[in-house]
């Protein structure tokens, strides 16, 4: 099992890919709030659970289509009544990409759109544009 320490956890984290592939315990990742079902991370001292994607998760991300301010993930919504993501319009009030504009994303949307945006803008830079 390899250990991974989470910038916001105060405890190790143990990766447990034989335990979730088996279906052997029933998991929420603490992060984006959906049942745990492939390799994930767990705190042996407090019972956190996280995907591995989610646990991994970098602090900011930098969009490529949004050069002025990063993303900034934080625990808890910057709003006293949650936020709404804006690309899906889901509601949640724990773990949010925020940036200082008002833009929010939940975790695994803005992993997702920076992944397309990060892919387009890439194969965006070679094609030229034509009058």
């Amino acid at each position: 099992m390899a250990e991974s320490q989470n910038f916001w956890h105060k405890h190790p984290l143990v990766l447990n890919e034989e335990l979730i592939s088996n279906g052997s315990i029933e998991a929420v990742c603490s992060r984006c709030g959906e049942m745990v079902s492939a390799l994930s991370y767990s705190c042996v001292v407090c019972g956190l659970n996280l995907h591995k994607k989610c646990a991994e998760a970098p602090s900011e991300i930098n969009y490529p289509f949004h050069h002025d301010h990063p993303l900034l993930l934080v625990q808890n919504a910057p709003y006293a009544l949650g936020y709404a993501c804006d690309f899906c319009n889901e509601n949640g009030k724990m773990f949010v990409y925020h940036c200082s504009c008002g833009l929010d994303f939940h975790i695994k949307c803005a992993l997702f759109t920076y992944n397309i945006a990060q892919k387009t803008f890439e194969e965006l830079e070679h094609v030229a544009y034509e009058e």
